[in-house]
């Protein structure tokens, strides 16, 4: 008896297990069926914040970022029409939209601001070798970090002490040297 009952179950689950496994991959198939939706397309169609994979090597639109890197994957995302202030961190060697500064690196990963749209005569601590905006001077220098300042829509006459090697803002005059620094002013 028990070895009857052994050969029914053992024949039962031949027969079952093919019929749920078929269940399961018919359940699967709608989801099989949609077509993937294309990293160009999305790329194409973005809007802020959209991130997306592309395969190492690939090329970056203007305004995206490398904000994580997995196998031979990197994930991307978009910082057009980023608000004024905004900050993500980047892996290191991820492009740096125009317009945004390094304020902070730890490991593999920089943390960036969105300094487009700053209010005049705003004030922002940089990483030594993070770009420098349009406009933007810098003011003091300690250790690693910059103290740079926003020029844009500066009043005629305007006069600001600046560091030696600092960019010097179109519409913008030395007058005067001292030291490490240099005095501009506005024309």
């Amino acid at each position: 008896m028990l070895k009857k009952a052994l050969i029914i179950l053992t024949l039962s689950s031949v027969v079952a297990v093919p019929s749920v496994a078929a269940q399961a991959q018919g359940a699967a198939l709608p989801l099989q069926e949609k077509a993937p939706v294309s990293a160009k397309a999305i790329i194409k169609n973005a809007a802020f914040g959209q991130e997306v994979w592309v395969m190492l090597g690939s090329p970056i639109p203007t305004g995206w970022v490398v904000i994580r890197s997995s196998g031979n994957m990197n994930l991307i995302k978009d910082l057009n029409n980023a608000p004024a202030g905004y900050e993500v961190w980047v892996m290191l060697g991820s492009p740096i939209p125009d317009g945004w500064v390094v304020i902070r690196s730890s490991g593999n990963m920089n943390q960036i601001k969105n300094l487009n749209n700053a209010s005049s005569e705003q004030e922002v601590w940089v990483m030594l070798g993070s770009p420098i905006p349009d406009g933007w001077v810098v003011i003091r220098s300690s250790g690693s970090m910059n103290l740079i300042k926003n020029l844009n829509n500066a009043s005629s006459g305007q006069e600001v002490w600046v560091m030696l090697g600092s960019p010097i803002p179109d519409g913008w005059i030395i007058i005067r040297s001292s030291g490490t620094m240099n005095l501009i002013k506005r024309l």
